[in-house]
C-alpha cells in the first residue's frame, strides 16, 4: 500500500484502496475504535463520496466541496420520513426526521447542533435541514415558508447565528 496521490485521485471514487476496505455507516461498529480507525473509516467513506456517517445517534458530515445531487433529491425527504435512525444510509434528512418525529410524539422541543470550522459546510447543512423540516411540517414538499426561512440565512449569518 502506497500513499494516495493528489486531490483528483481522492475524489474520483475509484481509489483501489478505498474499495478494499469494509464500509461502516456507524463508527460504533468498527472492530477497534481508535482515533486512527475513525479517521480511516471517514477517509474511506469520503473517497466513495459517502459524506454522512453515524457515531451512534450523532451524524458526522464531511463537506465534499461540491454539490452532490444524489443526496439532495426531493424524493429523499419522503424516503427518510418515519424511518428509524440507521435503517437507511446516514443522511441529514434522517436526523431532521428523527428530531421532527420526536418533537411531535413527545411534545418536547428538540435541538439540532451543527458545528464545525469555517468552510466546513454548516450553512449548507442548515439549509438542507430547513428544507427537510419545512417539507415535513407542510406535507406538500414545497413551501413559501421554506423560501422565507432560507432567505433569512444571510441576515442570521451576519449575527453569527447561522
Amino acid at each position: 500500500p502506497g500513499q494516495r496521490g493528489g486531490d483528483e485521485q481522492a475524489n474520483d471514487g475509484d481509489n483501489q484502496e478505498a474499495s478494499n476496505t469494509e464500509d461502516y455507516d456507524d463508527l460504533c461498529n468498527l472492530e477497534t475504535v481508535t482515533e486512527e480507525s475513525i479517521l480511516e473509516a471517514l477517509r474511506q467513506r469520503f473517497y466513495k463520496l459517502k459524506i454522512y456517517t453515524y457515531a451512534s445517534n450523532i451524524l458526522i458530515a464531511i463537506n465534499p466541496n461540491k454539490f452532490l445531487p444524489v443526496y439532495y433529491n426531493p424524493k429523499y425527504v419522503k424516503m427518510y420520513e418515519n424511518q428509524p435512525l440507521g435503517k437507511l444510509n446516514p443522511h441529514i434528512f434522517a436526523a431532521a426526521d428523527v428530531a421532527f418525529r420526536t418533537m411531535l410524539n413527545r411534545q418536547v422541543n428538540q435541538c439540532i447542533v451543527i458545528s464545525g470550522e469555517s468552510g466546513s459546510g454548516k450553512t449548507e447543512s442548515c439549509s438542507y435541514l430547513i428544507h427537510c423540516l419545512t417539507a415535513l411540517s407542510q406535507k406538500t414538499y414545497s413551501s413559501g415558508l421554506e423560501r422565507i426561512i432560507l432567505g433569512a440565512g444571510p441576515v442570521l449569518a451576519i449575527f453569527g447565528l447561522l
